[in-house]
């Protein structure tokens, strides 16, 4: 075990590379509905269908690139860091193309957007190998481990923060407001340059981790043998845990996506409130704030499962306070900052078993596999999330949906209350369910006693 501690520089890195990136992945969560919509001028229901056949790429090639970066190495010897530098430039001009409105024919429209999902989502994934991985490759530790996921949940949180808080501000300010109507002048205009904030933050938070960061975990065993897609997938899928961790953080992000897409719409045609919908981001950044602090106690005086439970419990909670009084916007932005409460521990639950997983596995096969590890848990997630924005744009086109309306149909109200309450609240209770069937700590005590059982014969050899 590696006993060297991760200096704070480092965790401070890790934190700042984490927001970034949650800020950028917030950033689309919650705007690029309604701006496909609102500014680009598609239906819903062509823009939920284009950014699901965007993620059926994503799909292909998440265990591409996995595989590839399992069996290669750049000639420092290293895995995953250097794809930090590589990405964040391109990536941050990729999402501003993605922002990017021009006066085109619909079909030329449709083209350009599902050109720009093609490069973002490729992006993405190659990022998100430095971004789940070196926690994994930074120690193998697991109170190093458990502190460097508290920092990246801590950088997320402030990630939240920006995109709940400062986006949607900084996106209007650039845009330009009616001084009678407070409405967006040039919305077009606003997005573009929300977009170029969000890509020079990338690449800020991207090139201050990689200068302060180091892969100090090795192999254990020569890894000259290349795995291919199909034994690694057999791998993971022999795997309880890895398969039980994966609904876990499944559910979590559909929970967050319906939270974050939704929202949007509901402080603006149910509420008739437009400009709610940065208290009500900042009530869920502020739950996430205070909860923070508690995150490691409640791991390890109670255990990765209950933990996991209690994070999954809260959400299902803010949903049972939010269905009576759908209305009340004080239950609206308390049920935000209920669900806030419980981003850390569920973040951070989730990223610590993945890192066991990835132990348990090069301790069963000799093989470290962590690229396929996070990123085909990364794709069944987004595969989540896309399914889900899918749902909101065919039900709410379904229920009437007309961005042209100030005020929306009664049966779009009730679609949009629908799918913050009852339908969030379905899934709540199956994300409370993967959490209960949790048994990581179990394996991880096997495996550490195993080692700890190999040290005298390794001093007599």
């Amino acid at each position: 075990m590696i006993k060297e501690k991760i200096p704070f520089m480092e965790k401070f890195g890790y934190g700042a590379f984490q927001g970034a990136n949650n800020l950028q992945v917030q950033f689309v969560n919650i705007f690029i509905l309604f701006f496909f919509t609102n500014v680009a001028g598609l239906s819903a229901a062509v823009a939920g269908t284009l950014m699901s056949f965007g993620l059926i790429w994503d799909g292909i090639n998440d265990p591409l690139i996995a595989s590839y970066a399992d069996n290669h190495r750049f000639r420092s010897g290293e895995r995953f860091r250097p794809y930090m530098i590589y990405i964040s430039f391109p990536l941050a001009v990729v999402t501003v193309m993605l922002f990017s409105s021009f006066p085109i024919p619909i079909t030329l429209k449709v083209i350009y957007y599902a050109a720009g999902y093609f490069l973002f989502y490729s992006m993405t994934t190659m990022l998100r190998l430095p971004m789940y991985n070196m926690v994994i490759l930074a120690t193998d530790n697991p109170s190093q481990r458990l502190s460097l996921n508290v920092f990246a949940s801590g950088g997320a949180t402030i990630g939240s923060i920006l995109a709940g808080i400062m986006l949607w501000p900084i996106v209007r300010s650039f845009a330009g407001l009616n001084p009678e109507t407070k409405d967006m002048i040039n919305p077009a205009r606003g997005f573009v340059f929300g977009a170029a904030v969000i890509g020079l933050l990338i690449i800020t938070g991207s090139l201050f981790y990689y200068f302060n960061s180091r892969e100090r975990v090795q192999p254990s065993q020569d890894e000259a043998d290349r795995y291919g897609i199909w034994k690694s997938l057999a791998i993971l899928w022999k795997n309880y845990n890895f398969r039980y961790n994966t609904l876990f953080s499944t559910f979590y992000w559909i929970c967050n996506t319906l939270t974050s897409s939704v929202s949007v719409y509901y402080t603006q045609y149910v509420l008739n409130k437009p400009n709610l919908t940065t208290p009500v981001m900042a009530c869920l950044a502020g739950g996430s704030i205070m909860a923070l602090p508690f995150v490691n106690k409640l791991d390890t005086r109670f255990g990765r499962k209950k933990a996991m439970i209690t994070g999954a419990g809260l959400v299902a909670l803010s949903k049972i306070i939010f269905i009576p009084f759908s209305n009340s916007i004080p239950v609206v932005m308390f049920h935000a900052f209920i669900i806030g409460l419980s981003i850390p521990t569920n973040i951070v639950m989730f990223s610590m078993t993945r890192s066991e997983v990835s132990d348990i596995i090069e301790h069963e096969y000799g093989r470290r596999i962590d690229g396929m590890i996070s990123n085909i848990q990364g794709l069944i997630n987004k595969c989540g999330s896309s399914l889900t924005i899918f749902v909101i744009g065919i039900t709410l086109e379904a229920a009437g949906f007309n961005s042209e309306l100030i005020k929306q149909p009664a049966s779009v109200i009730h679609m949009l209350t629908l799918l913050l309450g009852w339908i969030s609240l379905a899934v709540a209770v199956l994300f409370v369910w993967s959490a209960s069937r949790i048994t990581i700590e179990k394996e991880t005590e096997k495996l550490r006693a195993l080692k700890l059982s190999s040290l005298p014969e390794e001093k007599n050899n």
